[in-house]
């Protein structure tokens, strides 16, 4: 009893230093190991199957159907913690008329104590057919509807009825891109009270971010080719946060190196695009983040994923 005690002490001290709350669900970030590696600053730059977490508008510039699968361990090295994330999504061009349709699972485990699970169903569309700023400004919306549980491992002598809770809520973004390759993104998340308390109200937080990021074939004087820097401004429960994040691809486009950092670490990671047959691809991506500010003896958190992208 005191072995798992201290472990259940440990997990939520290690949940609270990395910039999350205790007890307060679906405010994790450890989803995506693409947007990982950028420091989670993702919001006007995502255009892959990580769209449904970060940015449902992101959905209408994937142009390929594309199925992703990801697995993390957090925290890695401290004794006693086991807690990890897992990812899953599939997204689905139907139409320039129509749009693109996704849908998504995700997961926060620490196996015996904890579980958070969600998942999304996406839509994504450009609005040029509606809304016209400048011939060569892209625009486009999206909304992701989105079912929440949550499960603690209750001792029998709690007063609570049960040891999972569930909720719907949805999402809402939009994203503005140049040809130039300046994009602005807006994301609001879990707009619809979503209690998934057990004794008392615990409503999910609202969370809204403005994302910017700059695009360039070549960054002048460094020559880093196809050069993407981003920048993400969270707000949520009255704090604020910023999220920094840059990636650049080698290789003629084909190998991605990247690094970021926010309040509670510093990230980098990289990703390999091989081609299969004549336009189908399979991408291997990882991403390390290095926690800063009170946790020791951590080897980081290490997360890695497949994709296929096919016609």
């Amino acid at each position: 009893m005191k072995k798992i005690f201290s472990k259940i002490i440990l997990t939520l001290l290690v949940l609270a230093l990395s910039g999350g709350y205790v007890f307060a669900a679906f405010n994790t970030s450890y989803w995506g190991v693409r947007p990982m590696g950028m420091g989670g600053a993702f919001t006007s730059v995502t255009n892959d199957a990580n769209a449904p977490l970060y940015n449902p508008a992101g959905l209408a510039f994937v142009r390929r159907r594309e199925a992703t699968l990801m697995s993390s361990r957090l925290f890695a090295g401290l004794d006693g913690v086991d807690i990890a994330a897992n990812y899953a999504a599939f997204v689905w061009p139907l139409s320039e008329e129509i749009g693109v349709v996704s849908i998504a699972w995700a997961q926060e485990n620490t196996p015996g104590l904890r579980r958070e699970d969600l998942v999304n169903i996406g839509f994504g569309r450009f609005l040029c057919d509606i809304i016209r700023i400048h011939d060569n400004v892209f625009i486009s919306a999206g909304v992701n509807i989105r079912y929440l549980r949550h499960e603690f491992n209750f001792q029998s002598t709690d007063p609570v009825s049960g040891n999972s809770r569930s909720a719907v809520t949805a999402d809402i973004g939009i994203m503005a891109v140049h040809e130039n390759g300046l994009g602005v993104g807006f994301s609001s998340r879990n707009l619809i009270p979503a209690d998934l308390g057990f004794v008392e109200r615990d409503i999910v937080s609202n969370e809204n971010v403005l994302g910017v990021s700059y695009f360039t074939r070549e960054l002048p004087f460094l020559w880093l080719p196809y050069f993407t820097i981003s920048g993400d401004f969270i707000f949520r429960d009255g704090d604020f946060d910023i999220r920094m994040g840059a990636e650049t691809w080698l290789a003629d486009g084909s190998f991605a190196i990247r690094a970021g950092g926010r309040r509670e670490e510093i990230n980098m990671g990289f990703g390999w695009e091989f081609l299969l047959g004549r336009s189908s691809y399979l991408v291997l991506d990882y991403a390390l983040g290095i926690p800063i500010g009170g946790i020791e003896g951590s080897l980081g958190s290490h997360f890695i994923s497949l994709s296929f992208r096919f016609d």
